[in-house]
């Protein structure tokens, strides 16, 4: 049995890499439009609080990766940067990007 680990931030930017290429041109230039550099937003996981990576933004909604469920979610930005709302979606980014719009 393997055990999990985070995802690191060089795994990420490949997964972003190999994603990107499964988008529509105009999915690249919406991603590429609102990408910000990766940082870390906390997540509340039924009372636990853990991390994902933020990797665009629009005002206050974000596309965010959720490494325990291994996909992409849309959330709202709480006061203090945190994922307002878990996403349940775990969708490959083209799908975020098409549900973000």
């Amino acid at each position: 049995m393997t055990s999990w680990a985070p995802i690191s931030a060089d795994q990420l930017e490949a997964l972003l890499s190999r994603e990107l290429l499964r988008c529509s041109p105009e999915q690249r230039a919406l991603f590429e439009g609102f990408r910000v550099p990766m940082r870390k937003a906390s997540i509340n996981r039924n009372g636990a609080v853990e991390t994902v990576y933020i990797v665009a933004q629009k005002e206050g909604s974000v596309i965010y990766y959720d490494d325990v469920e291994e996909g992409f979610n849309l959330s709202l930005l709480g006061p203090r940067g945190e994922i307002a709302v878990q996403g349940f979606e775990q969708w490959e980014l083209r799908h975020a990007l098409n549900n973000w719009v």
